[in-house]
C-alpha cells in the first residue's frame, strides 16, 4: 500500500517520453515468434531421450520468460529515465519553464555578530551565493536587503545577481518579515511566466519576525536559518534634558534610558561627551532585564553650538553604544518690553543684565519692527493702542515662534489690545473688575509650572488681585488656564497660535492692580516664558519610518533649500514648509549615526541635530526553527537550518526527490540479469 502511495505521488517531467514504452512489443514479438531455423539431426534410436527431452524444454521456456522480463524492465527503466520522475509529495506539477528566484540577505545589524571570525551576514553571503551558482543561466535573481534600494527592485542575470551579493553591507535599516515576504510577493508576480521561489536568509531576530506570521499564497518558500547564540547586550535607548534649553553656566540634567537584555548583572560606565571633549563619567549597575534612567549632571560654561555624545562600551553589538543629542546655548537671552509712554520697574528689574538675559525698553511708537525677531520674548506693557504695521509685525512674530505675555492696560482703553489677541488666538479683554480677588489655583500639568518647586508646598501662597479684566474667548480657542480664580475665571492663560506661544495676563502690571509682580512667582515663569523659545531646543532623531525634525527657518522662499552635513559627507534631505517652520525627512539622506548640520547654502548660520539608529536590533534574542515551523502559518515553508547545504536541499525540495538515476540504475541490472541468464543458465 505504501508504495502504492508513493507511486500514486510520481511525476514526470518529460511525461511524452512515456511514448517510447510501447517498444516493449519488440522483444514480445520476438519471444512469440521465435525466428531460429531448427536443423534435424537423425538417430537410431531416440526413446532414451524422452525423459531428458521433456525436462529440458520446460528450462528453457522458464529462461526466455525470464530473459523477456529482464528486457522489457530494462526498456521500461531506460524510457523512465528520460521521462524525468520525481517524487512530488504535494503534488505540485514542476514544469521545465526558467525560474524567477527572490533572495532576501538580511543585513541588520544583528547580522554583524562575529562566530569563528565571519560575521552572520558574511554567512549569509556565503549561502546566497552557493544557491544561485546552483542554478542554470536561465533563471533570473532579485536581491533584497533591508536597504530596500532602487536597483533592489529587478531581476539579474546569474552573473549579475553573484556580484551584486559582494556589494551588500550591514545597514542602520531594519524591516518586518511581513513587509520583506510582501516585497518579494510583488516583485515575482511580475514574471508570470517563469516558475516562482523565495529564499529567506536571516536570523530570525524576535523583535524583527512576528511569531504568529501568516501568509496564504502558495509560492515556494525556504527560509535559511544563520545567527550565533544569544549575546548579551547593553543599550542605550535615548537621551533627553530635563528642561527643554541647555542653560548656560547652570547644572543640566541629562536623563539616559538603558536596557540590559542579558540574563545577569552589568556594571556599566557612562561618559558624556561635549564637543569631543569629555565632560562627565557615571558608574551604573544594571539588574538582569533592568530598564534605567540615569542622570548624568553637566554644566556648560561657553554659548554656541553643543553636540552631545554619550555612550558605553559595550560587546559585541556596538551600534546602540552611543546616543547624539545637539542643540544650542545662547549667551543673551534677548527680552523686549514694549510700553505705552512709561516704562515698569517690576519688569525691568526681572531681567537685570547678567550673563544670559539682555533687556530692551521701548515704546510702541519707537520700536522698530525688523528687529522684533532677535528677542525670545516680548512683553506688552498695557497697550492701548497699536498701530496697524506694529500689530502686523508683532502676528508674524508670533506665529513664526516667538513668545508674547501681554499685561492688561491700566484702563479700559484696551481696542488696540484687543485688535491684536482676537487677530493672534480669538480672545479678548471684557469687562473690568474691581472687587478684590484671589487666585485660588494653578495648573501643575502647564510646562511652564514644571521644576519651579522641588517640592510643591502644601499651603502655598498665590497672588491676590485688586483689579482684573475677564478674560473673553469663543469655545472653539484652545485656552490653558495657568492661574484660575475660585469662580473659575482665568487670570493668567496660555494659547497655541501656529509655532509661537500668548499668554494673556488679566491684570496690569502695576502692583496697584495686584501683587503677582511682587509674588516669588513672578521670576520664574517670566524666565521660563524666555528659555522655551524653541528655536534653541535640544534635537535628537532616530533613522526609521519617522526621521523628522522641524527647525525654526527665518530666510523662507521658493529657492530654499536646505543641505545636511556629516564628516564631509553632504546630502539634500526631503523637506517642506509647514507652519513658518522646515520639516526635514533625513531617512534617506542621513546613512550613519551622528552629528548633522542642516544649513543653507551660503549661510553660515546652521542648526545641528543628533541622529541616531534605530534599536529594534538591540535585543539579541531569535526563534529557533522548530518555534518558527510550529506557530507560524506559512503556506508552502520549507525551515533549513545554518548546517544545510541549501543549494541541494532548495533545489531538491522544490522539484522533487529525482528518480530519473534510479532508473538508469534499475536498466543496468536488469540488462546484466539478461546477459547472466543467457551465460548461465544452459
Amino acid at each position: 500500500m505504501q508504495l502504492f502511495l508513493y507511486f500514486c505521488e510520481v511525476s514526470f517531467i518529460y511525461p511524452l517520453f512515456l511514448i517510447a514504452g510501447l517498444g516493449i512489443a519488440i522483444p514480445i514479438i520476438i519471444h512469440l515468434f521465435n525466428f531460429k531455423k531448427f536443423k534435424k539431426v537423425w538417430f537410431p534410436d531416440i526413446r532414451f531421450l524422452k525423459e531428458l527431452q521433456e525436462q529440458t524444454h520446460k528450462q528453457s521456456q522458464l529462461k526466455k520468460l525470464l530473459i523477456l522480463a529482464s528486457r522489457i524492465m530494462a526498456l521500461l527503466a531506460l524510457v523512465a529515465a528520460f521521462a524525468q520522475p520525481f517524487l512530488n509529495k504535494d503534488r505540485e506539477k514542476i514544469s521545465n519553464a526558467p525560474r524567477a528566484i527572490s533572495i532576501y540577505i538580511d543585513n541588520s545589524f544583528s547580522m554583524g555578530i562575529q562566530q569563528a571570525s565571519l560575521s552572520m551576514l558574511d554567512i549569509a553571503k556565503g549561502k546566497a551565493k552557493e544557491l544561485i551558482e546552483s542554478y542554470g543561466s536561465e533563471d533570473i535573481f532579485q536581491l533584497l536587503s533591508n536597504d530596500f534600494a532602487y536597483n533592489e527592485n529587478r531581476f539579474l542575470t546569474k552573473e549579475e545577481a553573484l556580484q551584486h551579493i559582494s556589494k551588500i553591507q550591514l545597514s542602520p535599516k531594519s524591516k518586518n518579515a511581513n513587509t520583506i515576504l510582501e516585497k518579494q510577493f510583488q516583485l515575482l508576480q511580475t514574471e508570470p511566466s517563469r516558475q516562482k521561489q523565495l529564499v529567506y536568509i536571516s536570523d530570525f531576530q524576535k523583535s524583527n519576525f512576528p511569531k504568529n506570521l501568516i501568509r496564504e499564497d502558495s509560492i515556494p518558500k525556504f527560509f535559511v536559518s544563520v545567527h550565533a547564540p544569544n549575546q548579551d547586550n547593553v543599550s542605550i535607548d535615548t537621551a533627553y534634558l530635563e528642561s527643554p534649553n541647555l542653560l548656560l553656566n547652570e547644572e543640566n540634567i541629562l536623563q539616559v534610558k538603558l536596557t540590559n537584555y542579558s540574563n545577569q548583572e552589568i556594571n556599566q560606565t557612562l561618559t558624556l561627551s561635549i564637543n569631543e571633549q569629555p565632560k562627565t563619567v557615571v558608574n551604573t549597575v544594571l539588574k538582569a532585564h533592568e530598564v534605567k534612567l540615569e542622570p548624568i549632571a553637566f554644566n556648560i560654561g561657553k554659548a554656541g553650538t553643543q553636540q552631545l555624545k554619550v555612550f558605553i562600551n559595550d560587546y559585541p553589538l556596538t551600534y546602540d553604544d552611543t546616543f547624539f543629542v545637539a542643540g544650542k546655548v545662547t549667551a543673551n537671552y534677548s527680552v523686549l518690553v514694549i510700553n505705552q509712554q512709561t516704562s515698569n520697574p517690576y519688569l525691568s528689574s526681572v531681567f537685570k543684565p547678567n550673563l544670559q538675559f539682555k533687556i530692551d525698553n521701548h515704546t510702541i511708537s519707537s520700536v522698530a519692527s525688523n528687529t522684533l525677531s532677535n528677542y525670545s520674548l516680548l512683553i506688552l506693557n498695557g497697550l492701548q493702542s497699536i498701530p496697524l504695521d506694529k500689530e502686523n509685525a508683532l502676528i508674524k512674530y508670533v506665529n513664526e515662534g516667538g513668545n508674547l505675555l501681554v499685561f492688561a492696560p491700566n484702563s479700559t482703553q484696551s481696542s488696540g489690545t484687543n485688535s491684536l489677541l482676537q487677530k493672534l488666538c480669538g480672545v479678548s479683554y471684557g469687562t473690568l473688575d474691581t472687587a478684590r480677588s484671589y487666585i485660588s489655583s494653578y495648573n501643575k500639568s502647564h510646562a511652564l509650572f514644571k521644576d519651579i518647586f522641588v517640592k510643591s508646598p502644601d499651603n502655598i501662597e498665590l497672588p491676590s488681585v485688586s483689579k482684573h479684566f475677564h478674560i473673553q474667548s469663543s469655545a472653539m480657542v484652545s485656552e490653558q488656564k495657568m492661574f484660575s480664580f475660585s469662580n473659575g475665571l482665568s487670570f493668567l492663560s496660555s494659547f497655541q497660535t501656529q509655532n509661537g506661544h500668548v499668554y494673556v495676563c488679566a491684570s496690569s502690571a502695576d502692583v496697584t492692580w495686584s501683587n503677582f509682580p511682587k509674588s516669588y512667582w513672578f521670576l520664574p515663569l517670566l524666565y521660563k516664558m524666555a528659555f522655551s523659545a524653541k528655536q534653541h531646543e535640544m534635537l535628537a532623531t532616530t533613522l526609521g519610518n519617522n526621521a523628522m525634525v522641524f527647525i525654526n527657518n527665518t530666510k523662507m522662499n521658493d529657492k530654499t533649500t536646505y543641505h545636511i552635513s556629516n564628516n564631509g559627507e553632504d546630502a539634500i534631505p526631503e523637506q517642506r514648509v509647514m507652519n513658518n517652520k522646515m520639516m526635514l525627512n533625513l531617512n534617506q539622506a542621513a546613512q550613519h549615526a551622528g552629528i548633522y548640520a542642516a544649513y543653507l547654502p551660503g549661510s553660515s548660520d546652521s542648526q545641528y541635530v543628533g541622529v541616531n539608529y534605530n534599536r529594534s536590533e538591540s535585543s539579541t534574542t531569535f526563534w529557533s526553527l522548530n518555534e518558527l515551523e510550529k506557530n507560524t502559518k506559512i503556506k508552502s515553508a520549507t525551515w533549513l537550518d545554518n548546517k544545510a547545504s541549501i543549494a541541494s536541499d532548495i533545489n531538491l525540495l522544490h522539484s522533487g526527490m529525482p528518480l530519473w538515476k534510479v532508473c538508469l540504475i534499475l536498466a543496468l541490472i536488469f540488462l546484466l540479469i539478461e546477459i547472466l541468464l543467457i551465460r548461465r543458465l544452459n
